[in-house]
């Protein structure tokens, strides 16, 4: 897996960060929920009142609908909303909401705050709070504000407490926001005032004795108001790459690329900013992720879904697989049975993934050498001799499947590319048959699963009948006279044709 950082985005970043000056009145403002996406956390918007909760741990917890039907109310006033600012969470009223970390998949070791909110004042003669995650010594993780002082957000280990000031000016009936975390890559904090803080290090309690996370305020220990209006909060419990958080409208674009060695081998040379993933995320300004594996099979892609997750959710995923997508055949000792089977190769196969048996689509249940079982039986016995092939849409359509489960709000296709070979690879009038009948399957994915499908064959081809290269010039795409694989200026036009697609 590659990371390339475009410098684009980070300038991006600091143009939103450093402008200084708030958000101004009845402007656009981040998709609450949008930010949230797939990932496990809740979001709220007040005015809307709407709130989502996502737990993969306690799937109990997963809920849409009114947020005082999962928040803790603490004190005698009512709940409030204005209409236009929020939640009213005034000091002078005796009235705070937490959450239960029960209620929620809480993970002190990986948690982000994004928040919009008004205050009343420009000072508080009480400290104001926007989220509070305990709140005893150097177990702390919030952000609040003292007397006479800016927000500051603090972070504790469990040993010590690490606190920083935003030199953000304070201004009455102002919108703000702010965004603000840590986990395993760091912690960063950004508000209207700029970039407050982009460390390196992880400074987060594991662990703390509280049972509630606080919402503009805190109860138990402290009952202080945040004095103004909560118009939206998200709390994420996953890690967030961290070129992403230095972005406040909303978290910064990612674009993930899966795929074999035509997303990224090392065999030829090339660097990863070669490939199309960097050269997609540099033109659009984006984060651009690599996960290409040379010799990866759809079915290995499949079983490594969740990989493509460690980091972050993707704002775009692309999936370019089938090449690797071979067949074997069974083996006659031992013999097969309905469920149970040894092929000659099971190099192309994983648990999770699809194979096709005489006509029949089976997943894999387990693998061990080249002995493979199969999760529901084969409605007759295979014989010896029989062919076990990767199943290129099954694979593909259960890998979109979970990527758009998982909340990527862009799935794409990409179809195999244009072989230009003086011989026995495409040609404007002809495609190649092996690779005519992968494309077959990888775009009859796309069209079931309702997402983009990426011709690049036709977009190169269309570049030969243009005349801006000639038919089976290889040297112009490919590494060598028959090799599948594209050099910088082919990794180029693979690019430029899913742009053109996308965007």
């Amino acid at each position: 897996m590659i990371w390339s950082l475009c410098g684009e985005l980070m300038e991006l970043s600091l143009k939103i960060g450093l402008g200084g000056g708030s958000v101004a009145q009845g402007s656009a403002t981040p998709p609450v929920f949008s930010i949230l996406a797939g990932r496990n956390g809740f979001a709220i918007d007040f005015i809307q009142n709407r709130m989502i909760v996502n737990d993969s741990v306690t799937p109990a917890n997963n809920f849409d609908g009114d947020p005082q039907a999962k928040l803790t109310k603490y004190g005698t006033d009512s709940w409030l909303v204005d209409p236009a600012k929020g939640l009213v969470l005034d000091a002078a009223r005796d009235f705070a909401v937490a959450m239960a970390k029960s209620n929620f998949p809480y993970d002190a070791t990986a948690i982000h705050v994004y928040a919009r909110y008004q205050l009343n004042g420009a000072d508080s003669a009480a400290q104001r709070y926007i989220f509070m995650a305990d709140n005893s010594g150097s177990d702390r993780f919030a952000m609040y504000t003292t007397p006479g002082a800016n927000f500051r957000m603090v972070t504790g280990d469990g040993t010590s407490a690490d606190t920083e000031i935003s030199d953000m000016s304070l201004a009455a009936n102002t919108e703000y926001l702010t965004f603000f975390g840590a986990d395993s890559f760091g912690r960063s904090w950004i508000d209207e005032g700029g970039i407050q803080t982009d460390d390196t290090l992880h400074l987060l309690a594991a662990t703390g004795p509280e049972t509630h996370v606080g919402l503009g305020g805190y109860p138990d220990r402290v009952l202080r108001g945040l004095d103004g209006h909560l118009a939206e909060i998200v709390v994420i419990c996953e890690h967030i790459i961290r070129e992403r958080r230095l972005t406040l409208t909303p978290l910064g674009p990612y674009f993930a690329a899966e795929g074999d060695s035509h997303t990224f081998n090392v065999s030829f040379g090339m660097p990863a900013s070669d490939f199309y993933p960097h050269l997609i995320g540099f033109s659009q300004g984006m984060l651009a992720g690599n996960f290409g594996s040379s010799g990866e099979s759809s079915a290995k892609m499949l079983a490594e879904v969740d990989d493509f997750f460690l980091e972050d959710i993707p704002s775009i995923a692309t999936i370019y697989a089938g090449s690797n997508d071979t067949i074997t055949t069974i083996e006659a000792a031992p013999a097969p049975t309905a469920s149970s089977l040894t092929v000659a190769t099971a190099a192309k196969m994983a648990v999770g993934g699809w194979v096709i048996i005489n006509g029949e689509s089976r997943e894999i249940a387990t693998v061990s050498g080249n002995a493979l079982t199969l999760d529901t039986p084969l409605s007759t016995v295979p014989v010896s001799g029989d062919d076990v092939a990767v199943d290129t849409e099954t694979n593909l359509r259960h890998w979109i499947q979970i990527v758009k489960a998982k909340g990527v709000a862009r799935v794409v296709v990409v179809g195999s590319h244009y072989l230009n070979f003086a011989s026995s690879g495409d040609t404007i009038s002809t495609e190649q048959s092996l690779r005519a009948s992968v494309r077959v399957k990888q775009q009859a994915a796309a069209s079931v699963e309702g997402v983009e499908y990426v011709d690049t064959y036709a977009y190169m081809r269309d570049l030969i009948v243009a005349g801006g290269v000639t038919q089976g010039d290889w040297s112009v795409w490919h590494q060598g006279a028959t090799n599948t694989h594209l050099n910088a200026a082919g990794e180029q036009v693979l690019a430029d044709a899913i742009v053109a697609a996308l965007f």
